[in-house]
């Protein structure tokens, strides 16, 4: 019910605006587009860079990156920790994710020839996140964003924002962390609208349920809400 409320909301809305607005004034001559984050390599240096930020500011990091270097394990294995911290910069937390992506891309190169398309066991999301989640800086959310996106796999990454939604639209605990958020929410929805419902959640979390100031009175799920009754 909940994510057909969204969907009539939202229709077929771009879920991912601000990135979008970034592009667009930043970076047009770069020729970049959404097809980043189906890249395997790039949707992991995406979800690194993504990590305690905000998209707008994860976008300018990528851009940082991709101006000072190709988006490949050997490229970027040739930056040194402070070429990559300083292209990055602009996403917060430079120094940790720089080192962070300097080891990604030393596992990947060691354990996987540099092709990270290997990491994926065709046929097999939960074994691909096994493996995933072996590899340096790379948590649940990072792991399922790849799976969504990269396998193209009926998945629910959790961010702050579909926690909170899910918080006080009365869905989980309170305290509930995140596999016990991904799971309740999944058990909600068909496989094959997921994907959308994680982005449409997100969407909801900045539009209107923000974490400090929430809309509540234009929220468009407002009558299905706990926190209002």
């Amino acid at each position: 019910m909940i994510f057909e409320a969204l969907k009539q909301t939202y229709g077929s809305a771009d879920a991912w605006k601000e990135v979008r607005e970034v592009l667009d004034s930043e970076a047009k001559s770069l020729n970049l587009g959404e097809n980043e984050v189906y890249d395997p390599f790039k949707n992991l240096i995406i979800g690194v860079l993504s990590q305690n930020t905000s998209d707008r500011n994860c976008t300018r990091a990528y851009i940082g990156l991709i101006k000072k270097t190709e988006i490949t394990p050997q490229a970027i294995f040739k930056l040194s920790e402070k070429d990559v911290s300083e292209a990055i910069r602009a996403g917060g937390l430079y120094n940790l994710k720089a080192r962070r992506i300097k080891n990604l891309t030393k596992r990947i190169l060691e354990e996987y020839g540099g092709n990270a398309s290997a990491i994926i066991v065709s046929d097999n999301a939960e074994k691909t996140r096994e493996k995933l989640l072996e590899l340096p800086g790379i948590g649940p959310k990072t792991a399922d964003v790849f799976i969504a996106y990269c396998l193209n796999y009926g998945v629910i990454p959790v961010d702050t924002n579909i926690a909170r939604v899910a918080k006080r639209l009365g869905l989980v605990r309170k305290d509930a962390r995140y596999d016990e958020i991904k799971e309740i929410l999944e058990a909600e929805i068909d496989p094959k609208d997921r994907v959308r419902a994680h982005e449409l959640l997100i969407r909801l979390g900045r539009d209107y349920c923000k974490a400090k100031n929430p809309s509540c009175q234009n929220c468009p799920i407002m009558s299905m809400c706990k926190k209002m009754i």
